[in-house]
Order: structure tokens, then C-alpha cells, then sequence
């Protein structure tokens, strides 16, 4: 693991006690895996980091390309075959109390851990998500930020862990399916692929990559608020996150979607999503 210019064992990874991170979720990060030893859209995920932290005035942080350098170096060092990948960024150290402008230095850590991939049923068989509570959108960090600040996410996965399902959508205080706790979500509804705009949600490098696909292989595609009776009527529903890939949603709360069971629309994006990636994993080597 990497932190702030040494590599270190994980377990020996200390933060200070007053970094901002630490105290008040002030930071960013980006997740990402590898396919055949090569992290994934990495070019991607550090553009999108750098447009954040200039958002919110984290400065000094190394430049991309000295970052693309050490996520290498750190998954390189790991010696594992495949591994998730982390990216944190908070705004370091600052003298007491909430005033940023004593932080002059970020606080950067970057972890390879060991990958651990999603069942193959859940691609099969599908997964079941429920619609959850009401998130505001006009606050800060906007859900567009992928903040470190992420109490509200915790407390909904204890709430989708109590009620049995894999994933939970967020909905805006006009009723409009945002965003999952870990994903994009998509909507198959006559023919065309509709998704949330990109304005209430995180730009989700996965999502972007679906988009691509869709619109390349001549599908309608359309970024438009997402009434939950929409959802819950569409004839596919499926989630989108770097490490899951694209997971069918087959259930929301007590309605069927579709069939019961992964889509035409979900099967051919998830092969063309899958062709994609670094050719040593389609020839089923390490993934």
C-alpha cells in the first residue's frame, strides 16, 4: 500500500489523527479493478478524480500521470495476480476546527487488495433491489463527487442487509430514481435504454462505458429522470459499477421486472461491455 510517499504493508497504514479525511470525510476516491493484470479504465478514473479535487479546492495533490505511476507501482509491489484497486485523496492535515486553509498538504493512500469478484448466479439468475429513502441532490458534496463523506451509503447497505436484497436506489424529492448505493442504474423501457441524468448522479466510469456501447451498436439511448413506476414497469433493469461490471435486476421490492429473469438488452451489453476488456481476460486468464 502507498501512503503519502512510502510503500507500506496494509496493516501498518496509518492516517493522522486531525487529516480531514479522517475527521470530516473531506476527500475523494476512486475504485477499480484489474483484467489480466491491467487496471481498468485507469486513465478514466484519474480524470475524474482531478476534475473533483479541483471542485472542491483540494490542491497539491500529485498530477495524474505521476498517480497512473504509483497505481501500478502499488498493484506491482502487491504481487497479486488480479486485485481491487483504491484511490484516496482527502485534504490533509489542518490546524483545529473545520477551516480548510490551514491544510496545505493531501493526505494520498493507494491500496491493491485481493479481488474479490461477484458470484456468477448473480449474472445468471439476477439480483433483487429495493427503492430507498429520498436523497437530496442540491447539497454538498453533490452526489457527482465520489466524496469520502459516505455515512448516508453506509446506513443504506445496513438497510438493504435487513431487507434481504443486493442493492438499493436512491430517489430524488420529486420521486426520480437517481442512482444505486454502489451503481448506476439503466432502464430498458420500449426498446430504448433510458438512465438517470448525469447531473443527479455519480458520472460512473461503467455507466459512461455502457453508454458508449449502446449507442455504438444503434440502441435509443436516453438520459432522463426516472419516475420509480418506470423502473418498476420497464421491461429490463440492470446496475453498473466498475468492479461489478453489469448486474440484471430481476426484483424491485415486490414487483417483477420483465420476465423474472436478465434481459435480451442486459445479455447483449454485458458481452459487448465484456469484449472490451483487456484481452488477457477474454482469453479467460486471470480476471
Amino acid at each position: 500500500m502507498y501512503v503519502n510517499g512510502a510503500f507500506v504493508p496494509p496493516a501498518q497504514a496509518t492516517v493522522p489523527a486531525f487529516d480531514h479525511g479522517y475527521l470530516y470525510g473531506d476527500g475523494l476516491f476512486e475504485t477499480l479493478r484489474t483484467y489480466g493484470g491491467e487496471p481498468f479504465r485507469l486513465e478514466e478514473h484519474l480524470a475524474r478524480l482531478e476534475a473533483g479535487l479541483a471542485e472542491l479546492a483540494i490542491h497539491g495533490a500529485p498530477p495524474a500521470q505521476a498517480l497512473r505511476d504509483l497505481v501500478r507501482e502499488t498493484f506491482a509491489r502487491s504481487r497479486l495476480p488480479e486485485a481491487y484497486l483504491r484511490i484516496t485523496v482527502t485534504r490533509g492535515v489542518g490546524t483545529r476546527g473545520l477551516d480548510p486553509m490551514g491544510c496545505d498538504t493531501p493526505t494520498v493512500l493507494i491500496a491493491a487488495l485481493p479481488l474479490r469478484t461477484y458470484p456468477e448466479s448473480l449474472y445468471t439468475d439476477g439480483i433483487a433491489a429495493t427503492v430507498l429513502w429520498a436523497r437530496p441532490t442540491q447539497v454538498h458534496p453533490p452526489p457527482t463527487l465520489k466524496s469520502t463523506s459516505y455515512q448516508h451509503t453506509v446506513v443504506a447497505r445496513l438497510e438493504l442487509s435487513r431487507r434481504g436484497v443486493q442493492e438499493g436506489f436512491f430517489v430524488d424529492g420529486a420521486g426520480h430514481v437517481t442512482e444505486g448505493t454502489v451503481s448506476n442504474v439503466f432502464a430498458v423501457v420500449g426498446g430504448a435504454l433510458l438512465t438517470s441524468p448525469r447531473d443527479v448522479c455519480l458520472p460512473g466510469i461503467t455507466r459512461a462505458e455502457v453508454l458508449s456501447i449502446a449507442q455504438s451498436s444503434g440502441l435509443r439511448v436516453q438520459e432522463v429522470p426516472l419516475p420509480v413506476r418506470t423502473l418498476t414497469d420497464a421491461e429490463e433493469v440492470f446496475a453498473t459499477s466498475s468492479l461489478a461490471e453489469l448486474l440484471p435486476v430481476v426484483c424491485v421490492d415486490q414487483s417483477r421486472i420483465g420476465t423474472g429473469k436478465p434481459g435480451p438488452v442486459y445479455q447483449r451489453l454485458h458481452s459487448l461491455y465484456r469484449q472490451r476488456l483487456p484481452r488477457a481476460a477474454q482469453l479467460g486468464e486471470p480476471a
